[in-house]
């Protein structure tokens, strides 16, 4: 009750002076800025062979509050919760927005770090959200996923982003406190924009290590086109994990290719997709690097079974309405065939979305619907998730 009373105290702290620079400490937290997302979701998912379905309803968001730099200096705080409504007693809990076994709320500090900018670098220190191809924040539930640790960011030459991070902690979805990594993670990240007009271009390349568990690389090109009224684009891709040192998480040796590409014109965009992966299924608990991510299945995931030496093809075609004079409203249809010798799955994804504008800019209403169909004895089932969000920010400045 503490923390929580001292967190709403230090946001309140932090909108209440509208000066235009931090010239001293009082300043620095008087002019902070304060973001945040306030939603009300309700998830589904209806097994067709029995399994006791899971259903969940929650009320939640994140509040983040990072003060003005002072002298290079600046510290963050975030807050995140999700609140169960309704009596679903008689359904599983839908993983991700109430804790299980069930259907436990999570109230939780989700950042606190201090952070120094200098000679265009950011070192962060502390409880925060990262986004890499291995570790990433997962914005499919109430809460964000967060790490706790060391992470340096260098813009010193023009379109190029260097990164470094040591990781000793995280918090998963419904966490309530930071928990230990199998072992230490380190991650080396580089992020190019070619200078090239005539195609653009964007490189990234990517190494992440556990000592005694695994190691990780990962290669990516973004090309895009305009030509005329159309825009073509493509992302070859290509990443390995191999188990190293102790073994802790088990043995691994595997990879997985493959690439996107389509074409985009008056509002539509029709995209295709293919991965291969090795000899072993993707581990990717915190990751958002697969070639192929769908609403229930990735490509070559393990949290899906025995995914080894699979083949995946998609295709996904999306429009924006606003083509048609409907602003903020986008709706997508995207299949995917997940093709192993252990078992093939099918998987089809619907998606509205609409984003309000004028006196209710800020919120957003979703649907989707998952279809996805087994072999080998799998169960098949449906999966459906509402959202309705409200997103705001305010600058002290």
């Amino acid at each position: 009750m503490k923390a929580k009373l001292f967190i709403v105290a230090l946001l309140s702290f932090g909108l209440a002076n509208t000066a235009m620079a931090a010239e001293n400490l009082k300043e620095m937290f008087a002019q902070g800025s304060l973001k945040g997302e306030i939603s009300l979701m309700n998830f589904t998912r209806d097994f067709k062979n029995g399994t006791k379905d899971n259903q969940d309803t929650a009320l939640g968001g994140a509040f983040y509050y990072r003060t003005d730099s002072f002298k290079g200096i600046s510290l963050g705080l975030a807050v995140g919760t999700t609140n169960g409504i309704g009596d679903y007693e008689d359904k599983g809990t839908y993983y991700g927005l109430t804790a299980p076994p069930d259907h436990a709320n999570v109230t939780r500090l989700q950042e606190y770090y201090l952070q120094a900018h200098y000679f265009d670098t950011t070192i962060k220190v502390g409880a925060q959200e990262v986004n890499t191809p291995f570790l990433n924040i997962h914005p499919i539930r109430m809460i964000h996923r967060s790490y706790r640790g060391l992470s340096v960011v260098n813009k010193s030459v023009k379109d190029l982003t260097l990164m470094g991070y040591y990781l000793k902690d995280n918090l998963g979805w419904v966490d309530e406190e930071f928990v230990s990594f199998t072992d230490d993670v380190y991650i080396a990240g580089a992020a190019y924009k070619l200078p090239v007009e005539a195609v653009n271009t964007k490189v990234q390349a990517w190494y992440f290590t556990m000592p005694d568990s695994f190691n990780q690389t990962y290669f990516k090109v973004d090309f895009s086109k305009k030509m005329a009224d159309y825009v073509l684009h493509a992302a070859p891709t290509f990443f390995t994990q191999k188990s190293q040192g102790d073994e802790l998480d088990g043995e691994l040796d595997t990879y997985q290719y493959g690439f996107n590409a389509g074409v985009s014109a008056f509002g539509f965009d029709l995209t295709g997709f293919y991965a291969k992966t090795g000899d072993d299924s993707i581990r990717d608990p915190w990751g958002y690097g697969k070639i192929i991510i769908q609403q229930v299945v990735n490509s070559g995931d393990s949290l899906s079974g025995d995914r080894s030496d699979e083949d995946a093809y998609a295709l996904r075609l999306s429009y924006d309405f606003s083509k048609v004079g409907v602003k903020g409203l986008d709706a997508y249809v995207f299949y995917a065939l997940y093709d192993a010798p252990a078992s093939t799955i099918n998987e089809t994804d619907f998606s509205v979305q609409y984003a309000f504008s004028g006196a209710l800019e800020g919120l957003s209403a979703r649907a989707r619907y998952a279809i996805v169909d087994k072999d080998s004895g799998q169960e098949d089932l449906d999966d459906i998730r509402l959202y309705l969000t409200y997103k705001f920010a305010f600058d002290g400045k």
